[in-house]
């Protein structure tokens, strides 16, 4: 749903609905045995926010899923790519 309103460009509400997710997904105990998320809603929501055009917002995002799980491809990149972003701003 979330993406589906940031196509719609109702940024405000994508944002909201990831957060959502990513909190209620945050909140939920995974046991070893089980496999988890192909991708954490707390890294498409930083994702997210890279489209937006909010990188130091979703810097933060893409650290709490790597503290959540750690070594995370797509978060590591995710990262990154904010970084370089803000990075950018600063020139």
């Amino acid at each position: 749903m979330a993406w589906s309103a940031q196509a719609d460009g109702k940024t405000d509400e994508a944002a909201t609905l990831m957060r959502l997710s990513a909190d209620e997904e945050d909140a939920i105990e995974k046991l070893p045995v089980t496999p988890g998320p192909i991708v954490l809603a707390r890294e498409q929501l930083g994702y997210l926010l890279l489209e937006q055009k909010q990188p130091r917002l979703a810097h933060r995002e893409f650290e709490v899923a790597l503290v959540n799980a750690p070594g995370r491809r797509g978060a590591l990149q995710g990262e990154a790519r904010a970084a370089a972003l803000l990075a950018e701003k600063l020139r």
